[in-house]
């Protein structure tokens, strides 16, 4: 494959002589430190910590996609986060268009309610005859405020809408499927050497399916998420920044005239621990460690002799990532994260002995591990983050001659950006 040469020389020199921005913040930047972005300060957290809003005012956030070789689409979106009034005194607002679902890996990836909780067949519990409701819709609304109380205190809002709706009145069906949610975010500080952040996440599905007598429709359809973390200078160049979650969401099918079969549903419960340190090894060089604990259980909720309930153990899960400026107008990124993960499965609602059902029995799933890599760029206004194939390190001549010997995807997995205005 060939690249044109003089393209790439020409941005090239854009790179090294235009004048810098200083701040690197975007999803790239944080999925190529390991997805350590509750444990340190970035602008991609206004999708989640939703009272830091005010903090990254006067922005254009670009989600350029996620490139696997063959497409771009579903992954990439455009969002405006501008104060109004002086220092923001009327609020902080952000508008964001998103190509797809929410659960895609767009400005909302590094929120679990979004990826783990929205309303979808995840590991074929839902049991949908009408195939309605397996996917999540297309995001319709993306919308934000953030406010500051005085000098202490910040509050944040997040509301999104998405749905589809479908009908043929001629052969008497008709579809729909929808997800709202709303987010409500509280930040204090003491103006010294600690920052408390906190949000609570709702969400509702919603729709239903006829197909002339044949109806289904959500029964269970709801989601629920609270969590918080805390950031404590320990020292001049160390925060400490311990992190709790707990997450659940419930979703099932009520068909007629016949009743759906059983065991159907999905139930999603969370709980995790996290402790992480961000240090500053100097000027240049950021250090980040964390350390969280997790357990994940999955069942149905309508249950069976059949059912199956299973549970996921993170004993723990270690995030190691280190940032560093080479230059004023250049950074680099490596991280990786290793995944101590203990599953049970549950058969006959957990009972050892029932007729010819499958007992209880714990089964250690492999370890698994992530290796990460990234690097940014200041142009101008500009901020750019890529996040980088790990084979790119060895297939370096693909930048010189455009030739790639690792298959389609290329070196760059993911391109994010901010224009600051």
């Amino acid at each position: 494959m060939s690249k044109n040469w003089s393209r790439i020389a020409l941005a090239s020199f854009l790179v090294l002589s235009l004048g810098a921005s200083s701040v690197f913040a975007t999803t790239a930047r944080v999925r190529s430190l390991a997805n350590a972005g509750d444990y340190m300060s970035d602008n991609s957290n206004v999708n989640r910590w939703y009272s830091t809003l005010t903090s990254y005012a006067n922005q254009v956030n670009a989600e350029m996609g996620a490139w696997d070789g063959f497409s771009l689409a579903d992954t990439r979106g455009l969002g405006w986060t501008h104060a109004c009034g002086d220092d923001g005194k009327w609020g902080t607002y952000r508008i964001s268009l998103n190509e797809a679902s929410l659960n895609h890996p767009g400005f909302w990836i590094g929120n679990p309610f979004y990826s783990v909780h929205a309303p979808q067949d995840l590991i074929g519990f839902l049991n949908d005859p009408s195939g309605v409701f397996g996917e999540t819709p297309v995001n319709r609304w993306d919308l934000a405020g953030g406010w500051d109380l005085g000098e202490t205190i910040a509050l944040g809002v997040s509301i999104t809408q998405s749905k589809w709706a479908w009908e043929d009145t001629g052969a008497d069906q008709k579809a729909s499927n929808s997800w709202f949610t709303m987010g409500f975010g509280f930040t204090w500080t003491n103006n010294d050497n600690t920052t408390l952040d906190a949000l609570l996440n709702f969400g509702q599905a919603g729709g239903d399916a006829t197909d002339g007598t044949n109806t289904a429709e959500w029964d269970a359809k709801t989601a629920f998420d609270v969590a918080a973390r805390l950031f404590w200078d320990w020292q001049d160049d160390v925060t400490l920044v311990p992190m709790v979650e707990f997450a659940s969401s419930d979703y099932s099918i009520s068909t007629g005239p016949t009743a759906n079969a059983t065991p159907n549903g999905q139930k999603i419960s969370d709980f995790m621990v996290g402790l992480g340190v961000n240090m500053d090894v100097n000027q240049d060089n950021m250090l980040v460690f964390a350390l969280e604990v997790m357990n994940r259980k999955y069942e149905n909720s309508n249950e069976d002799s059949t059912s199956v309930t299973i549970s996921e153990s993170y004993m723990p899960t270690f995030r190691l990532a280190l940032e560093s400026h080479v230059t004023s107008w250049l950074t680099t990124r490596v991280g990786a994260a290793k995944y101590l993960v203990n599953t049970k499965f549950e058969y006959n609602g957990g009972e050892e002995n029932i007729g010819v059902g499958t007992p209880t029995f714990i089964s250690d799933s492999p370890s698994g591990f992530d290796w990460f890599l990234g690097c940014g760029f200041n142009v101008a206004e500009w901020t750019i983050d890529l996040e980088l194939a790990e084979e790119t390190p060895f297939s370096l001549g693909y930048w010189l001659t455009g030739y790639e010997g690792y298959g389609p995807a290329g070196p760059v997995g993911r391109i994010s950006a901010v224009y600051n205005y």
